[in-house]
This record gives structure tokens, sequence and C-alpha cells, in this order.
């Protein structure tokens, strides 16, 4: 019998819910400690939290460490869940009472205990810093834009700005590819992303990054993870447009894009897939969405498959 507690994670503590009563403790060994004194001798342990980057890392471990069985709630799927029960309210409590009730979506045999992959959690680090790298260098471009371009020391002092980073961001693409690599299967998972036409090599390294962050996804899951899954907002006679979410990161979309707009050219299957959308009559901007989307299933079915791309005839 398992005795279920949701948890909420923040950087210093934990809120807990274990069915009846709301607890608090901090975020350390200690307070692990003190979630393992709620359980008595006929229960079994089973946490139920999300993966809340670097402040999940503990508990990971701690559980990886003493065999401590747990459910792992992706944000998306949680907050679907907390819309699906109409609670509305958010606070770290009522997250931790809502993480707690998803204990019933989930069959006993696909509850386990986890583990921290260190190698990931290095990749991972870096990838969230290349991120903000990239988002820091379209920020000073865009002040380039709107500078006066008579303005020349200024515009030169944010050129060398934009340098560096540009120069720091290819070191931790290296240093990403280089912890890849350590796994021989990566390897030629990348490689064979390689060989879908439209894919080079760093939109090839962001996706394979992206797909090993979810090992257990499906193919309709990934879509919904990168934030290129369709939503609609309806309500009473107003009737909005579809749109994509928006869930993930967007420097992988804006990658996949890039790819999607080469793929539409070279490679025959998008090309076909994308004109055959415009001959009916959708718009271009929803063709070449809907083309990302393809690519992106494109790309996972090889990832999953770890064959290389098989142009058709």
């Amino acid at each position: 019998m398992y005795k279920y507690i949701g948890i909420d994670i923040s950087k210093s503590s934990l809120d807990l819910y274990d069915g009846k009563k709301s607890y608090k403790v901090s975020n350390t060994i200690t307070g692990f400690r003190e979630i393992k004194k709620l359980v008595n001798k006929k229960e079994e342990l089973c946490l139920i939290f999300e993966p809340t980057g670097i402040y999940s890392h503990p508990l990971i471990e701690y559980c990886s460490k003493y065999s401590i069985k747990a459910i792992i709630v992706g944000s998306k799927e949680a907050r679907d869940y907390a819309r699906s029960i109409k609670q509305r309210s958010k606070t770290d409590k009522i997250d931790a009472k809502v993480l707690y009730r998803y204990h019933t979506q989930i069959e006993t045999k696909d509850i386990t205990i986890p583990s921290l992959d260190i190698n990931m959690r290095k990749i991972t680090q870096r990838r969230n810093v290349y991120e903000k790298y990239q988002q820091m260098i379209r920020q000073l471009k865009n002040l380039i834009e709107a500078t006066n371009h008579k303005d020349k020391t200024l515009i030169n002092s944010l050129q060398k700005q934009i340098k560096q980073l540009e120069k720091s961001s290819n070191n931790l693409l290296v240093e990403i590819e280089n912890l890849l690599f350590e796994h021989e299967n990566n390897k030629q998972a990348f490689n064979n992303l390689q060989t879908i036409p439209g894919i080079a090599k760093k939109s090839a390294l962001v996706i394979l990054m992206e797909f090993l962050r979810y090992p257990t996804a499906n193919s309709k899951q990934i879509v919904a993870l990168m934030g290129l899954d369709p939503i609609v907002k309806e309500s009473g006679i107003f009737k909005g447009k579809s749109r994509i979410s928006k869930q993930g990161g967007q420097y992988f979309r804006t990658k996949i894009y890039m790819a999607t707009i080469v793929a539409i050219k070279y490679n025959d299957r998008l090309k076909v897939f994308y004109e055959k959308l415009i001959s009916n009559g959708k718009p271009k901007k929803l063709a070449l969405i809907a083309s990302m989307r393809k690519l992106l299933r494109i790309a996972f079915a090889i990832f999953k498959s770890n064959k290389p791309y098989l142009v058709s005839n």
C-alpha cells in the first residue's frame, strides 16, 4: 500500500500534502528525512512532484539513493490536470494538493524510482546558459537597430559584446557536444538526425538535447512539450483562432523553424506536404507551422528507431 505525498518544490522549501494534512519542510537532507517520518511500517512511500530544474535535483538524488518511488509530473501535465479538476487558485499548498490527487491518474506499474543523470544535468545547465546568451545576442542586435548609425562608438561597443557572447556560445556548444558524445548512442542519434534533409549540425544538436530531456515521451507528447501543439480558446459564442501553445523553449522553436524553411525546399516529403496544404487554401503561416510539427515528428521517429532517414523514391 502506497503512502502518496504531493510535493511543491521551491528553492529553499518543500510544501507537502499527504491526503489529510499539509506540511512544510526544508529542501535539504534534513527535510527529506522529515518526509520519511510521515510513513508507517505498513506503507510504501511514493512522492509526486514536478521536476523544477535544479531545485528538484537534491530530492531526485535522495530518492535514487534510498530507493524511494516517485511519480514525476511534467509542468504541462500538472497544469492540464489542475484545469481538469477546476482548480484555478494557485499557491504552494494548493499545488501540493493537486499533485497529491494526480496519483489517481497513474497505474502502479508506472511508479518507479527516479534517477538523476549527472551528465545530462551538466548538459542541461550549459543549454540553459547557451539559450540565455542567445537571448542577450538578440536583444543587443535589436538595440543596434534602434541606435542612430552615426553613433559609431556605441554601435562598436554593442558589436564587441555580441562577438564575445557568440564566442562564449560556441564554446558552450562544443562542451555540450563533448558531453553528449560520451555516450555512443547519442553520437549515432546525432548523425541520424542530420540525414534528414533540412536539419543541419546545430539544429540536430538542439533537437537531440530536447529529445533526451524527455526519454519516456511519445510523438504527441513531444510536440506538446516543444510548444507546437495547436490550442483553441472558446467561450460561449466567442470562437478564438487556433494557435500553438508555445510551452517549450523559444530557441528550440527557432531552430525547428529554420530547419523547416530549408526542408520545404529540399526535403521532398516536407515539400509535398507543405505545397498540398497551400493548394488546399491553408494560409502560409499555418502551413509552415504544420510542417514544423511534421518535421519534428519525423525527427522524433528517427531518434526512436535509431536509424537514418530514408529518402523516398
